[in-house]
């Protein structure tokens, strides 16, 4: 028999069927379409939501190599301190403290970690970063990071003064002429970032927090010394300056 034929007659013979007869041979012939229907309404539902639930981010902190030390309890309430120190409604802004970049350690991916961060800065997403210094010390001398002269006020310079993270501007010269010359093998002597007197052209970059830092207490880098610095193309300077005095209190 042919098949439109054997239709027509399944067609005839549910008109006559129970409700229950009817049901079965609807999800026969069209449940895949039901379940693919109701997967795109819930796919859009759920796009929806998250466009209108989603929060601006007010703040965007990279903890490098930093890890939480209750990482398997809530951590939301991290941000709260500062969200109240800086004025942020949270129920607005989300502040991010992120500790997905880990770089040379045990943890992370080198690769993956690198490029990760480097799409971040290019895309003017961070406002600050937070390190031990060794790490800070090879995106200090990209020059990713601002010059604290042209950055903080008077007052914070004078107060801050004596915790500064410098860099060497000869160093960065260096490094150019390097590059320029693909000798990508250079290794210049970085020198110490406590020590200004010992450099040709010192830079403070970054500022050293203390062993009291709000941060410290949910948070830890690895080494002894742990800095923070801002990006030079971050878009909430205001609030990166904020949050260097947040650390500092």
């Amino acid at each position: 028999m042919p098949v439109m034929d054997e239709f027509k007659e399944e067609r005839e013979a549910l008109k006559h069927g129970t409700p229950k007869q009817k049901l079965a041979y609807f999800w026969d012939y069209y449940k895949w379409y039901v379940i693919g229907g109701a997967a795109a309404v819930a796919f859009i539902v759920s796009m929806i939501y998250q466009m209108v639930t989603r929060k601006e981010t007010a703040f965007y902190a990279l903890m490098l190599n930093g890890t939480e030390y209750n990482f398997m309890e809530d951590t939301s309430g991290n941000t709260a301190a500062f969200a109240e120190y800086a004025g942020i409604d949270e129920n607005k802004y989300q502040i991010l403290y992120d500790t997905s970049v880990q770089i040379g350690t045990e943890a992370g991916d080198d690769y993956d970690s690198s490029q990760k961060l480097m799409v971040y800065i290019a895309a003017g997403e961070l406002d600050v970063m937070v390190s031990d210094a060794d790490s800070l010390t090879k995106y200090a001398y990209r020059e990713n990071f601002k010059d604290l002269r042209d950055f903080l006020s008077e007052e914070q310079l004078e107060k801050y003064q004596d915790s500064f993270y410098y860099i060497d501007n000869a160093v960065v010269k260096e490094l150019d002429a390097a590059n320029e010359a693909y000798d990508f093998d250079y290794v210049p002597d970085y020198g110490d970032p406590h020590h200004p007197e010992e450099m040709e052209e010192p830079i403070p970059t970054g500022i050293f927090v203390n062993e009291d830092c709000p941060l410290l207490k949910d948070y830890f880098f690895r080494g002894e010394d742990v800095a923070v610095s801002v990006l030079i193309n971050t878009e909430r300077p205001e609030l990166a300056s904020c949050f260097i005095d947040f650390l500092m209190q």
